[in-house]
Formats: C-alpha cells, structure tokens, sequence
C-alpha cells in the first residue's frame, strides 16, 4: 500500500491533454513526484477519456511511479450524485470528490464544467 498523499487529481480532460502531450500536465505530473506525492487518475475518468486517447500513452500514465489509479467507494453514490448534478457529468464529479477527499486539487483543461461550485472549487485550470 502507498502512503503518499494524493495532491492532484486529473479529470478526463487533462488525461486527455496528457494523451496529446501536453506539457503543461507533464509538468504538474514532475512537481508531484518530486514532492513525493501522488498524481490521481479516477476510474470514471480513466473509462471515459479510453475512448478517444492514444492507448500508448495512457498506457505510460496509468504505470507512472507517480501515479494512482482512484477508484469509487460505493458508500459515496449519493455524494457521487449531488456531485454529477453541479458538474453535469459523473466523471468529473468523481474527479472532483477524489480531490476534496484527499485534500488535493483537480487538474482540468475543461475548468467551465465546474464553474458551479461555490469559491470556485479546488480546479487548477490548464
């Protein structure tokens, strides 16, 4: 079991963004682990951005030292829920509760889909 705190949570949108080689999420990604922290990857989010990414490269992010597959606690469905109704996706609701739970930050390049949480919420935009 890994200890390290989980400081950053990517939704689909930034796996997506590091999919097309985004520097900017690599970057994020090198700051982490040089904290000795964790990068997190949502199950939902992993699910969602398989779709449309390069699988190689998802590949290379789902085993980076740094990086932590998340997946949901199904006592947590009602949160996941009022979740998906601010964010309008349940993927992005995951992203979100992982983040709060772990006292981290969402990492998005689609920094509108969470425009309604209240002080702007924990989104770092890319």
């Amino acid at each position: 079991m890994n200890d390290r705190p989980v400081r950053i949570v990517l939704d689909t949108s930034a796996i997506l963004a590091f999919c097309h080689e985004s520097i900017h999420v690599g970057e994020v990604i090198a700051e982490v682990a040089d904290e000795e922290c964790l990068v997190g990857l949502p199950v939902l989010c992993l699910a969602e951005a398989y779709r449309a990414a390069d699988q190689d490269r998802l590949e290379l992010l789902e085993n980076h030292p740094a990086v932590v597959v998340l997946t949901i606690d199904p006592f947590s469905w009602r949160a996941l829920a009022v979740t998906c109704e601010t964010v309008g996706r349940a993927d992005a609701a995951s992203a979100l509760l992982a983040a709060v739970d772990a006292g981290g930050y969402v990492l998005t390049a689609q920094p509108g889909l969470y425009a309604g949480l209240a002080g702007g919420g924990p989104i770092i935009p890319i």
